[in-house]
């Protein structure tokens, strides 16, 4: 679900929209919300993803016997004995995570790809997720739901953001429409387009840079 809808902007602006005003509201709406989270680095609402990993050629699966290893499931067996080797961590090109609906694991060997269970085989963090199976090259194919939550994450500052800047974009069109349909121009001035300095400043509190 986007962040803000038709239906919020026109009660915002206090407005009705004809059909094609509308449409072009949701355009106005669609590249403010891509903006912003280009800027932050993390969806603004949960959406799902689908991503597929691959191990590094040199990772030697954890170990059974590691502190961070609750199952004795790792498929090298006690042929690997660093106890301090923590697991395999698949950091997630979107965050926050928010469930994982399902994670597959193929090796290099295998005829097919074997499901992973959540609390077994791999542990849900914001960032990812911790996985307790892989060895080196292993194709790994997650699908998952990502983004802010509205109550945990309190976006309501930046629903507010976005509602700011798409109204001064949307009495922009309806001022060059009018001007067009009266066969004149109006006498007022195009306000600001975008997201101001200012807006930009106050979501820095959500902003991530991600390496990759």
């Amino acid at each position: 679900m986007p962040l803000v809808t038709i239906s919020d902007l026109t009660k915002y602006m206090d407005i009705t929209l004809s059909n094609t005003q509308s449409d072009a509201a949701q355009f106005v709406l669609d590249g403010l919300e891509a903006d912003l989270e280009h800027y932050i680095g993390r969806p603004v609402t949960a959406a799902s993803f689908a991503e597929t990993h691959v191990a590094p050629a040199n990772y030697s699966g954890s170990s059974q016997y590691s502190f961070f290893y609750d199952y004795n499931l790792d498929r090298t067996g006690s042929a690997v004995q660093d106890v301090t080797k923590p697991p395999f961590v698949l950091y997630t090109r979107r965050s926050p995570v928010v469930t994982v609906d399902t994670l597959t694991v193929q090796g290099q060997s295998d005829a097919s790809a074997t499901t992973q269970t959540v609390g077994t085989d791999y542990v849900v963090r914001r960032y990812g997720v911790d996985m307790f199976t892989v060895q080196d090259s292993d194709i790994i194919v997650i699908n998952y739901t990502a983004g802010l939550d509205a109550v945990n994450d309190n976006t309501s500052a930046l629903k507010l953001i976005v509602l700011r800047a798409a109204s001064r974009e949307v009495q922009n069109l309806h001022d060059d429409v009018v001007g067009m349909k009266d066969l004149t121009t109006r006498n007022v001035a195009p306000m600001t387009t975008g997201f101001t300095e200012e807006e930009m400043n106050s979501v820095k509190r959500w902003r991530r840079v991600r390496v990759a």
